[in-house]
């Protein structure tokens, strides 16, 4: 009998450490495609996904605005977002660091991000300054990282649009002059319906990675699977896996 108890307690034993730890999520609510999607297909969604089954951690999942992930994060009603490095976030946000910047090479993988004009219009951009384009409006997708970097550079943004169908709409009917988007998402848009007029800007304005960004408390609560969720990412650039 006592053999039997004991054989009883170490099965109960090894079920409570087969117990996965949960990991809430929060997604934007709107389409990153195809890197972040809201029905959780984007493939950096599903990359963490697979990650996440081999370390016996359960992602749960939820939808919501990206300001109120944000605040979610914040107030602890989720443990992580899938976003760039942002520095005015490390006071409640961990992402993986290296000599005190953020590592790129445990990245989820690397997005460019391109501008855009209509076939037949003049502006420009050389790498480092826009060509012709003046006073004139660039047109960036609501809360974009890039949005106080353009506005330094004296830049008029228009920043009002809240997916990036209605940031190319304002393109093609001439409200801006420029777009700055995520260079698949636009290749999408132009390909369904605006070949031959609109088109890309060379070179790319720039490269984001994008981390497995957890809150400061799951990162306390699970400082080792955190090491593990980030170490396990190789370098990889997203748009190899994009057909």
């Amino acid at each position: 009998m006592r053999a039997m108890w004991m054989l009883a307690g170490l099965l109960s034993a090894g079920m409570a450490a087969a117990e996965p730890v949960k990991l809430r999520l929060c997604t934007s609510d709107v389409p990153f495609y195809p890197y972040s999607m809201p029905d959780g297909s984007g493939l950096f969604q599903r990359r963490l996904m697979a990650l996440a089954k081999s370390l016996n951690v359960e992602v749960v999942a939820h939808v919501a605005p990206r300001a109120r992930c944000l605040q979610h994060s914040r107030n602890g009603e989720a443990d992580a977002l899938i976003g760039i490095f942002s520095a005015d976030r490390l006071d409640w946000m961990a992402y993986p660091m290296r000599g005190g910047a953020p590592d790129a090479e445990r990245g989820l993988g690397a997005v460019r991000f391109v501008l855009y004009r209509r076939v037949g219009t003049a502006y420009g951009w050389d790498g480092r300054k826009f060509l012709g384009l003046g006073t004139e409006k660039l047109g960036l997708q609501f809360a974009y990282a890039y949005g106080p970097q353009l506005a330094a550079q004296g830049v008029a943004v228009d920043d009002r649009a809240t997916s990036a169908e209605q940031l190319m709409a304002k393109l093609e009917r001439g409200r801006v002059a420029l777009v700055l988007m995520q260079e698949e998402q636009a290749k999408v848009l132009i390909e369904h319906r605006l070949a031959g007029r609109i088109e890309p800007l060379e070179p790319p304005f720039g490269t984001q990675t994008f981390y497995l960004i957890v809150s400061r408390d799951f990162q306390k609560r699970h400082a080792a699977l955190v090491q593990k969720l980030w170490a396990t990412h190789p370098p990889w650039v997203a748009s190899r896996e994009v057909h």
